[in-house]
């Protein structure tokens, strides 16, 4: 191998393609040809000197013979491949020795359909030819939940139920079949009209017995009906019924053979299917040894590799792959392993880019790049198929993911971005030929964990022009470019609500407008949709279905927008087809057989990283090069076949090297020069957000923007009914904001419910629907972003993609008016601060009474007055929150901590020294009861949309008790508007990060070295902008929106805290070699001699 150490600054890298010579191995033997077999060829591996071997194996014990094909693999190398393939058609294809093939499967495993009434049906209802088209239908087994052994999938709680269903068989040339019932209790079951079977009382469980002679004959190729009826009299009740056949391991290779056969015709079969037909027959017309049945099975099997790989040869010829370890940690995207992380990292080396090579049957593999001291991920493939772009980090502490492109004509590789302490991946070529990536440089830390954030980015084809196209909350994942020139990607969305299951898929253009979600965003289920990609020729997509605390691996489905955006309406799981229930599971998807980095070839055919057994113990696996995933062929229905696997590593995102069409380029909306964007909504009272709610309900719109945390000191915990989390560097209680929030101000809604307004570019926003008190009605508990100039127009609120919006007469009232500048909040844009917007108001109005420092929390009337509240302390005295790190002021946890369990009424002090476990844990979390005092809705409110006034101001007794008239008090407008405001926004205590901070020196020093690596990467974000506009201007003089003389500085997301680091007591920034070298890439591009 040559490898070539990278030099700081280098920017090409000459790095030959290694591994073998073409025709040899790596001992520079000659190869076997493993070429596509001839239509009448026989014996297709009789040369090899493996083969007598397996065929005894196979004869002996057909499913054992798995196990010998892997032994015989590890030692003839150059068959390798072509071993581990045979022996993945044997657990594919055989049944253990006396274990059950269904012919008709119960619902044990997979639900199963069924007919059913439960009113008793008239005439012959067990006959084949009985119309049962009147009954309803629905999914085994039936019965009562809690039922010993069952697996309910529709309740019947009558006395009787009569149920019918076909299914087919493509031979009765069976080996011993068995009816597998579960009763509870009197059942009859029918075959074809014929009473099979009796059954009295019940069981707790499933068993079979085996069908009688008479039974047997009963059945017939092509479509069978079995009938059952079941009676209840007490108890629970319960009846699934199915049949199997019990293969024996010396019936098995003539059985397989025959299912070989049909799937082979089932593909058209011609020549070759005709000729292995006259065999069986042959061998079936008089008793044959089972090893000339093996013999068979094998030809057969070869001959159907050849059926399903033949269609796809010149997309299959070569294909890249990246070998590494399973990516996951903690949560499925903690992958980044940054060299400076704060906390949670993973970087597991040895790694390599691969090229399969299928010039025959069976693939070869060259190596392209080795690096058994680093890891190389994510491939991708220009769509003139010359290059192929991966990550690659070549050391744990000094170095990280950097994006690299190699020349397959010559094999040279150059660097395209840059910069210790940023981590840069998942890489996709954009149709113009610049590229899109994953990448730390935004350095946030997750709301609710201390790692790294990652974001998407932006560059052209030698890495200049690096800039941010996305400013997201947490992590965004694996973009793809559609056929129709839109970037797919997973968002994770959790903005006022619990953080477990909004993984959604989101779309955008390339130029980063447009970004808004594609299906999942108000849905429970998938819990994450990863690793997605358009199938050509449709809107729908391919995707794996997996979990929140999961690695990157899960179920595999299509989705298909058209059919619905949420929960499991537009969801189908494949390989196989199956039911596709919508579950409310964490770590969803982890259990059996396991999917990755799916590439769809066609509508029902694909190349998948899959595992057959999945991870080694339940839910997770036992390392993280364990097991060890390989690329496969499959269609929908789960037939497969292993293309490449490797003995040391899992081998991964599988991309063919070919050409393909280019998608669409849509002209670029993005103008560079502008600081702002416009949103425009039709009309708010269209959306499904706002149901119900009368038309001039809505005054106004507030426009909030999000500031996202540097770095993780201290923490919190919150739960509710969408789960539970633990907040780093708070900036509320428990269940309060998890951001800090920034009022940019508001905007008018016309009495046509229409609005139209600007706001600040390349910052995150949402909405909140307000009433004439200044109460949010509604809230957008997610955010949107503009580029530089972008108009982002909506239906209403929260509108249906799938539906037409009404057509309006004419130009709506905003939009006659034209985009309005927002309308401040009582003053700049600012982090809304308890201390700075509320505490003055308690101070000028309240503490008078509300002074007693005694205790935290607590409901009383006194003066004999129901609505009154007990005097606690809302006096700005701070208390030191040693779990959260922050100075809490008494009228602050007294306002949001209250609560009726009178066990948590106890002295601010002694609450507040608690352990974590078990004491402080659930005092700092709100029970899901609605708040007494305050009620806002829960950072872990449910993912799905909640109805207009769920909580807020609305809903609080606070805002009714103060409107009504609290003794003497009178608040002004403002006042109640900023008290309101607070409640609605969640809670907010800090401003700004630093805000009332308790930290130490060194969890000081900790924030400041990322929030000043923050602040270095923008500033060179901004240059790189200025000089995209003037490239822009100098290429096509100016024509463009986006071009012109003027190349201002491009404003970044929102302002920094307005704070000094050197006032918190410390000027070190950590290590400054992180964050500081190589940074500006726009110098990528120009090739140095290799």
């Amino acid at each position: 191998m040559l490898k070539q150490a990278l030099a700081a600054g280098s920017m090409l890298i000459a790095i030959m393609v290694v591994g073998p010579e073409p025709g040899k191995d790596a001992r520079g033997q000659e190869t076997i040809t493993h070429l596509w077999p001839e239509p009448s060829a026989t014996g297709y591996f009789a040369g090899r000197p493996w083969y007598g071997q397996l065929i005894t194996a196979l004869a002996a014990d057909g499913p054992a013979a798995a196990k010998q094909a892997r032994e015989l693999a590890a030692g003839h190398t150059a068959d390798r491949l072509v071993l581990e393939a045979i022996a993945d058609w044997i657990d594919r294809d055989f049944v253990p020795d006396s274990e059950l093939r269904p012919l008709a499967a119960t619902s044990q495993r997979e639900v199963q359909a069924w007919r059913f009434t439960l009113e008793e049906p008239a005439g012959d209802w067990f006959a084949e030819d009985f119309d049962d088209s009147g009954w309803r239908e629905g999914s085994g087994g039936f019965g009562t939940r809690g039922t010993p052994g069952t697996v309910v999938g529709t309740e019947w709680r009558t006395a009787d139920i009569w149920l019918r269903r076909t299914f087919e068989l493509d031979s009765t040339q069976l080996a011993d079949p068995h009816l597998v019932i579960h009763h509870d209790e009197d059942t009859l079951v029918y075959l074809n009209g014929k009473k099979i079977a009796e059954f009295s009382g019940y069981v707790k469980d499933y068993f079979r017995v085996p069908l009688s002679k008479e039974a047997r004959r009963l059945l017939r190729p092509g479509r069978n009906t079995l009938a059952v009826y079941c009676h209840q009299t007490t108890g629970g009740q319960y009846i699934d019924v199915g049949i199997v056949d019990v293969v024996s391991g010396t019936a098995a290779s003539q059985v397989e053979a025959a299912k070989v056969l049909r799937q082979i015709e089932a593909r058209g079969g011609g020549e070759t299917l005709a000729g292995l037909r006259v065999r069986f027959d042959r061998l079936a017309a008089r008793p044959a040894p089972t090893r000339q049945w093996a013999e068979l099975y094998l030809d057969a099997a070869v001959a159907r590799r050849a059926a399903r790989l033949a269609p796809h040869r010149e997309m299959l010829r070569r294909v890249v792959f990246a070998k590494h370890y399973n990516m996951g940690g903690s949560h499925y995207a903690y992958t980044e392993g940054q060299s400076d992380a704060q906390h949670e990292r993973h970087f597991h080396p040895g790694s390599a880019l691969c090229m399969l090579e299928l010039d025959g049957l069976f693939a070869s593999v060259r190596t392209l790049i080795d690096d058994p001291d680093g890891v190389i991920r994510n491939p991708d493939v220009s769509y003139d198929g010359q290059r192929v772009l991966f990550a690659w980090k070549q050391s744990d502490r000094e170095d990280d993911y950097h994006l690299y492109d190699m020349d397959m004509a010559t094999g040279e590789v150059r660097q395209l971005t840059f910069g210790l302490g940023f981590a840069d991946y998942e890489g996709v070529y954009l149709p113009n030929g610049h590229i899109l990536f994953n990448s730390t440089r935004c350095v946030q830390t997750v709301d609710c964990w201390w790692t790294e954030v990652s974001n998407l980015y932006t560059c052209d084809a030698d890495g200049r022009f690096l800039r941010r196209i996305s400013f997201d909350q947490v992590h965004t994942n694996f973009p793809t470019v559609t056929d129709d020139g839109r970037v797919l990607y997973t968002r994770w969305d959790y903005n006022d609500r619990g953080q477990l299951f909004p993984q959604p898929l989101f779309q955008m253009f390339p130029d980063g407008t447009g970004q808004t979600a594609f299906y999942g965003n108000n849905s429970w289920f998938p819990t994450t949709i990863l690793h997605a990609r358009g199938i050509p020729g449709t809107q729908k997509v391919l995707a794996v279905a997996t979990g929140h605390h999961s690695f990157q691996a899960g179920k595999l489905c299509i989705i298909d927008p058209a059919l619905g955006r949420e929960e499991d309406a537009g969801v189908q799981l494949i390989a196989p087809v199956r039911q596709t229930r919508a579950e409310r599971i964490d770590a969803y998807g982890q259990e059996g057989d396991l999917f990755q980095y799916p590439y769809p070839l066609n509508e029902t055919e694909f190349l998948v990283t899959y595992h057959p057994q999945g991870w080694p113990r339940r839910g997770r696996p036992a390392q993280f090069h364990d097991p060890k995933f390989g690329i496969y062929w499959m269609d929908i229905d789960g037939n497969r076949e292993l293309l490449v696997n490797a003995p040391d590593n899992s081998c991964n995102q599988p991309i063919p090297l070919v050409s393909r069409p280019r998608p669409h380029q849509r002209p670029s909306m993005v103008d560079y020069r502008k600081d702002t964007g416009t949103y425009y909504m039709q009309d708010i009272y269209g959306g499904m957000a706002l149901a119900g709610v009368d038309r001039g309900t809505i005054r106004r719109l507030r426009v909030v923007a999000l500031e996202y945390r540097a770095a993780g000191v201290g923490q919190l915990f919150g739960r509710g009914p969408g789960g539970q989390g633990h907040p780093s560097t708070p900036i509320a209680v428990g269940n309060g904001s998890w951001d800090v929030k920034v009022v940019l101000g508001e905007t008018e809604v016309y009495a046509d419910g229409s609005a139209f307004f600007e706001v600040p570019a390349r910052t995150p926003v949402y909405f909140q629907a307000l009433d004439q008190r200044g109460y949010a009605v509604q809230t957008m508990r997610s955010w949107s972003t503009l580029q530089p100039g972008e108009t982002f127009s909506c239906v209403g609120c929260h509108d249906d993609k799938n539906t037409t919006p009404p057509a309006h007469a004419g130009p709506t009232l905003a939009m006659s008016v034209g985009a309005q500048p927002l309308r401040p909040f009582y003053g700049p844009p600012r982090g809304f601060s308890f201390p700075n917007e509320i505490q003055p108001i308690l101070d000028r109005h309240c503490i008078s009474c509300h002074h007693d420092r005694s205790i935290v929390t607590g409901e009383a009337p006194s003066a004999g007055r129901e609505d009154d509240l007990r005097a606690f302390s809302l006096l700005g005295q701070l208390n030191h929150d040693r779990h959260a790190k922050r100075m809490w002021s008494d009228a602050y946890l007294n306002l949001t901590r209250s609560d009726r369990d009178a066990d948590n009424v106890m002295p601010l002090q002694e609450m507040l020294a608690l352990p974590w476990r078990g004491g402080y844990e659930p005092l700092s979390a709100r029970v899901f009861a609605p708040h007494p005092v305050v009620d806002w809705i829960s950072a872990q409110s449910v993912p799905s949309l909640l109805p207009p006034y769920h909580a807020g101001a609305a809903t609080s007794r606070m805002m009714a008790m103060l409107e009504q008239g609290h003794h003497d008090v009178t608040l002004s407008r403002e006042e109640l508007e900023k008290l309101a405001c607070w409640i609605d926004l969640l809670v907010p205590y800090c401003g700004d990060y630093t805000e009332a901070h308790a930290w130490s020196d060194d969890e000081v020093r900790k924030y400041n070295h990322f929030f000043e690596k923050r602040r270095r990467m923008e500033a060179i974000e901004r240059e790189n902008i200025a000089t995209l506009i003037d490239h822009l201007q100098a290429t096509d003089g100016g024509k463009g929106p986006h071009c012109s003389a003027e190349t201002g500085v491009v404003k970044r997301q929102g302002d920094p805290p307005k704070w000094n680091p050197n006032g918190l007591g410390a000027t070190s920034h950590g290590r400054t070699k992180h964050g500081e070298t190589n940074l500006d890439s726009n110098a990528a591009g120009r090739r140095r001699g290799r």
